[in-house]
């Protein structure tokens, strides 16, 4: 049988690369030196940006953490058949 715990592992890989997106975004926007309101305006479409990286990070978590609950049911299964 297949190695099915590794589903997950890619998922929570792409999680953390866009947490670390929507930091060095955020890091950015506070580095944004353009006169208001046209810096105000970067700023702020560079923080959506990032609370938008934010939210997809936290719904891959979720689908991470579904793939790791079925990965732990296929173990069981491979267990009992195996045993």
């Amino acid at each position: 049988m297949e190695r099915h715990e590794t589903w997950s592992r890619p998922v929570r890989e792409q999680a953390a690369e866009l947490r670390e997106q929507a930091r060095r975004l955020r890091a950015g926007a506070a580095g944004v030196d353009l006169p208001d309101p046209d810096g105000a305006a970067l700023r702020k479409q560079i923080l959506t940006h990032a609370a938008r990286a934010e939210s997809a990070a936290r719904s891959l978590e979720r689908a991470a953490d579904a793939l790791a609950d079925h990965e732990a049911v296929l173990a069981a299964l491979a267990r009992r058949e195996s045993g």
